[in-house]
């Protein structure tokens, strides 16, 4: 009779087989968080406050300009 063997004897063989280098997994985990946040939306208070300080150094410019 074959015994089947426990998840923990699975997931130690698996993990000899299949050894992760922690740079890349570090390397991808970031590489999608970045991904991730690239994707999301900019908030329309962040480009609102971006066209007041574009408008502010427009303004500036032309009151430095002779």
């Amino acid at each position: 009779m074959h015994e089947k063997p426990n998840e923990a004897d699975e997931n130690h063989a698996y993990a000899e087989t299949h050894v992760i280098d922690p740079n890349s997994l570090v390397s991808r985990v970031l590489r999608e968080l970045y991904d991730s946040v690239q994707n999301e939306a900019i908030p329309d208070r962040f480009l609102d406050l971006l066209e007041k300080l574009d408008m502010a150094e427009s303004s500036a410019k032309a009151i430095e300009a002779p």
